[in-house]
């Protein structure tokens, strides 16, 4: 298992900040907030003035304002929901692959980062931020106050995990669903033997109240393999083996197969209304959680 500062550098920690500032430059020139309204006196996070009028309570008169200009204006504050935005992350067997001398986990560290970086900038947007591992069975969670400055008790947290089990999406989001309260949910996943339980799972949440985003994490191996002649496959969640002779042709036909695999999912994302994004472990994470943090609503612009 890596230590936090091989998963988490200085360099990573650095890039953190940077898109931390850049949602929030995207913020300030967007609308205000798509999932947040303003209100007067609720929240902690300053949004705009309105007029004051007869009747509105007067603790939350902008009394510097007046005596500068002589008019009173009320402060508005960003009006958070209490429910909390869920990084629900794949911690199962399939998230590392086999490979010659031991196992490759590009795709499970792109996801661990993935997950810091949402967490980051939702925490840096008010909002509260609950981790939640699952695999056979959902594991202890971490829930975060609205403060970024605990991110390295999530990045503590988040290398601790070690993936392994088999995936059962569908009975995980149903517990996940049954004690919560709705909200923003981003599911982070491979999809790999999850894909006939994708659409019950994602109607469970729906029917919570979780407004849905499926960062469909893999590595461009999975999509497009190269030919590599003979090869013992191996199932990393059942354990079984099958002895392919990885021609072109063969390889040709994979990757015709994985998009069918990839459009599928796609298509129900879409019929359950979550959002879906393609997370190649090629994309840099910073454009990967800005694109995806807008549609899900956390940071606007």
């Amino acid at each position: 298992m890596p230590k936090r500062d091989e998963l988490f550098d200085a360099a990573f920690l650095a890039r953190l900040e940077r898109l931390h500032l850049l949602a929030k430059r995207l913020a300030a020139g967007a609308r205000a907030g798509q999932r947040r309204g303003k209100t007067i006196g609720d929240g902690l996070e300053f949004a705009d003035h309105r007029d004051y009028a007869p009747g509105d309570d007067t603790r939350f008169i902008d009394w510097p304002y007046y005596a500068r200009m002589g008019k009173l204006l009320l402060r508005l504050f960003h009006q958070h929901s209490e429910a909390d935005v869920v990084v629900l992350l794949d911690a199962s067997a399939s998230m590392v692959a086999a490979e010659t001398g031991g196992h490759s986990r590009e795709k499970f560290d792109y996801a661990l980062r993935v997950a810091a970086a949402l967490a980051y900038v939702a925490m840096g947007s008010m909002d509260r931020v609950t981790l939640q591992p699952y695999a056979e069975n959902p594991a202890a969670p971490l829930r975060t106050g609205r403060n970024r400055g605990r991110i390295f008790e999530v990045l503590d947290y988040l290398a601790g995990l070690a993936p392994g089990g088999r995936t059962r999406l569908e009975d995980c989001a149903r517990r996940i669903a049954a004690g919560a309260e709705g909200g923003t949910l981003l599911l982070v996943t491979d999809l790999l033997d999850c894909e006939r339980e994708l659409s019950d799972a994602l109607a469970g949440l729906s029917a919570a109240g979780f407004e849905t985003t499926v960062l469909h994490v893999y590595s461009p191996a999975d999509a497009a393999p190269r030919p590599a002649g003979p090869l013992l496959l191996h199932h990393a969640e059942t354990d079984e083996r099958m002895a392919v002779d990885a021609t072109e042709d063969v390889t040709a036909a994979y990757a015709r197969a994985w998009e069918a695999f990839a459009a599928g999912c796609e298509r129900t994302c879409l019929s359950r209304g979550a959002t879906y994004v393609a997370a190649g472990t090629d994309t840099p994470f910073e454009q990967l959680v800005l694109h995806s943090l807008r549609k899900a609503g956390v940071v606007s612009g």
